[in-house]
Formats: C-alpha cells, structure tokens, sequence
C-alpha cells in the first residue's frame, strides 16, 4: 500500500467511525432523521465559512441561529475532517451554506449522513454557476456576497414566511454595506489599463479579474495551492518578470508561505516591484466588509503612488 493509499484509507475509516458515533447518538437521543423541517422556534443554519454565516447572521437577526465550522484562520477548510459535534449541528440545521467546488467537500459526507432531515444546502459554486475544476475562492469577487444574500433571503422567507418581509430588509442593509466593495473595484479598473500582476496563490484571482488585470504566472500559482514545486521554467518566468517589471505587482497569500514565494517576494522588494499581502481566511474579529476593503486599498494605494 502506498503513503498516499494509506493516508485515503486512515481519512476514510475516520470518517466512518465518526458517521457511527454520530448516528449512534442521534439514535440514544431519539433523533431518528425526519423529513419535517425543524420546529426549534428559530432558524438553524450552519455555515463552513465564515463570510457566509455572518451573511445568514446579518439577515436573521434574532430569528435564527447562526453556527460557523471553519471560524479560525489557522483552520484549513480544504484539509478539515469534521467530527461528531460538526455532524449534530448538520442533524438540527434548516439550512446549510457551503462553498462547494471542491473547498469543502467534507460538508456534502456530512449531509449525506442526514439524509432525508429536512436540511436544505445553499452550494455557493452552484449559485455563481461555476463547476468542479475552477477557482473555488469566490468570496474575493466583489459581487459573490450580494448574490449568496439575496438567495438567503429566498431560502428563510421560504422557511419562515411570516417574517420574510423583516428578512428582506435586513439583507437590503446588508447589501448596502457590501456596495463598496464592487465601487471599489470599479474605480481600481478605470487605472488598471489590463497590466499584468503574478500571484503566490489564486486566493484573489476574482479580485482582480474584477478590478481590470490579468494574471501572469497561473502555473506557477498552482503548484504552490496544490504544496508542489513550481517548474524551473515556471520560476524562471516569474523572475523574468518581476525584474523587468512586466507586472504591475506580486500578491502574496500571507497564510501559506514557502521558500519559493518567500523568493519572489524578496525579489519584488529588491526591484521595486510593489508586494500585495492578501489572506485566504478572514481574519479573526472582522467583518468580510473590512477584510476586503483593506486588501482592495493595497491595490487602490499601488496605483495612487504610481499615477
């Protein structure tokens, strides 16, 4: 048996062993899956990240409960093996808010176990109808936190019509103050001119797209998502271009570094060539609002100092 076929085997009997533990005590609890929606009084959602539960949050208010799995950064979602607390949340949820593409598939093993509950599951991919094999890290497009608003408001006005019209308005608030973040990027495109910049990562790729740039070094951003070497040609190419400035400038994902980026980046500073530093989670006590705007700000200043 192979390292690798070993490492799948050990996630899969993990994984088996935590579906038993929870069906045993969804059974000792008398909690056999119903296909009745849950009637806590209040609306249960459970959200992997946590953008997309402050989303949810923002629209109940005081008519529902909001429960968050990925709620640290030093929490990679991608790597993360849910456990018995993760799979009884699921069990009591109306609603599920995750972000699919392959960024949380551990979510679609959890709701599978409780199949037939009732719970109804909000695929972001889906709703930006995008398909298995693109970018998974949506929330950095300025538009992707209106939409999964305005289909939440859909999904608990369905669930709780009797409040639709207090859910409704608490997601036009929201969306207000998510309004920046697309007039941020409008602006930034109007001094874009369609420069290229490199990336460490395809954290902010959508970011970007959105503010007017094209992203140079694709392959080699790749590589490091995926924790391999980059090819020599690939770090040749990437060199190239940050020594003779081909692109406007390098944006570092913060949270997973490694000696080929932490090279680049030394490289930038040392031509001159100016150093975006985005994360891939958000960070700890802010809002998504904030942590957008900030990182949309590096760029605005970028092209400020340059004009």
């Amino acid at each position: 048996m192979t390292d690798l076929q070993k490492q799948n085997w050990w996630r899969q009997t993990r994984w088996l062993t935590v579906v038993a533990a929870v069906v045993a005590l969804l059974t000792l609890a008398g909690c056999q899956p119903t296909t009745q929606p849950k009637q806590s009084g209040k609306i249960n959602v459970v959200a992997t990240l946590g953008f997309y539960g402050e989303a949810a949050q923002a629209i109940l208010g005081n008519r529902g409960n909001v429960q968050t799995i990925i709620n640290s950064p030093s929490i990679d979602a991608e790597s993360y093996e849910p456990d018995v607390k993760t799979a009884k949340l699921v069990a009591k949820a109306n609603v599920v808010v995750e972000n699919g593409l392959g960024y949380d598939s551990w979510m679609d093993r959890v709701v599978a176990a409780n199949e037939g509950s009732g719970t109804k599951t909000l695929t972001i991919g889906k709703l930006m109808g995008k398909t298995t094999g693109d970018n998974p890290h949506l929330w950095s497009d300025p538009t992707v936190m209106t939409q999964v608003t305005r289909r939440l408001v859909q999904q608990f006005s369905r669930i709780e019509p009797r409040h639709a019209a207090e859910f409704k308005r608490r997601g036009a608030v929201y969306e207000r103050q998510l309004a920046v973040l697309a007039k941020t990027a409008r602006q930034i495109k109007r001094h874009a001119h369609g420069q290229q910049v490199a990336v460490s990562e395809p954290v902010f790729d959508m970011a970007l797209t959105a503010m007017g740039y094209r992203i140079s070094d694709g392959h080699f951003a790749q590589s490091i998502e995926e924790d391999s070497d980059p090819t020599p040609a690939d770090i040749t190419k990437l060199q190239k271009q940050i020594k003779h400035h081909e692109i406007a400038f390098f944006v570092e994902n913060t949270q997973n570094s490694s000696k080929n980026v932490t090279a680049m980046v030394e490289l930038a500073r040392q031509y001159h060539v100016p150093v975006v530093k985005v994360t891939e989670t958000m960070p700890t006590n802010q809002t998504y609002r904030a942590w957008m705007l900030a990182q949309y700000r590096q760029v605005q200043r970028i092209q400020e100092e340059r004009s």
